[in-house]
């Protein structure tokens, strides 16, 4: 396959139901930047865009012989809004469990908040240190090396989704043991 403007939406996708690999790429270079400026518009964060597309593209291609889509853009406008409600979703409550210790860590330019930010470190290390091998490895490399959850696959040789499920399982169970933890902290020192 040539040139990407050769070929119409309907010409890409009877060859991407045919397995057409160039097709598949010609339809994510084409449609990615304005799928990723709706989805970061809503997100705000640019792991968390990139982990919604990546899901999308790859629904796509793993269900390609199965599609039937009569307009490629309302198709993937679709799929990547409800991709992006079911990331909102999973995410919501560990999510907004961050929120206040964030601000704690950026604002730890004073003696206490540098202790605070310490403590609250140790305590994740710690929590780490009891997940299983596989699960603290996704953690880690969150936490430590901040990598999105693609990076991880990558890095650990896994599917995106096995790394999604891990680190979400994780920040639960950090959330749910530690969330006392810290509270006594913070308490402690104010």
């Amino acid at each position: 396959m040539t040139a990407d403007t050769q070929y119409d939406d309907k010409a890409l996708i009877a060859l991407l139901r045919e397995g057409d690999l160039s097709a598949f790429e010609i339809i994510y270079h084409r449609y990615l930047p304005a799928l990723y400026s709706i989805t970061y518009k809503r997100l705000q964060h640019r792991e968390q865009t990139e982990d919604v597309l990546q899901e999308v593209f790859a629904r796509i291609w793993t269900g390609r012989e199965r599609l039937h889509i009569e307009d490629l853009t309302a198709y993937l406008h679709a799929a990547v809004r409800n991709e992006t409600i079911n990331y909102i979703t999973r995410n919501k409550k560990v999510l907004t469990f961050y929120e206040p210790f964030e601000a704690i860590f950026l604002e730890n330019d004073t003696p206490e908040g540098r202790l605070i930010a310490r403590e609250l470190l140790d305590l994740v290390y710690a929590y780490a240190a009891t997940l299983p091998e596989k699960k603290r490895a996704v953690f880690l490399l969150h936490v430590r090396n901040k990598l999105s959850t693609r990076e991880i696959a990558d890095e650990l040789g896994i599917s995106v989704k096995t790394a999604q499920n891990q680190l979400r399982n994780a920040l639960q169970g950090l959330k749910t043991h530690l969330a006392p933890m810290v509270a006594v902290i913070i308490a402690s020192r104010f």
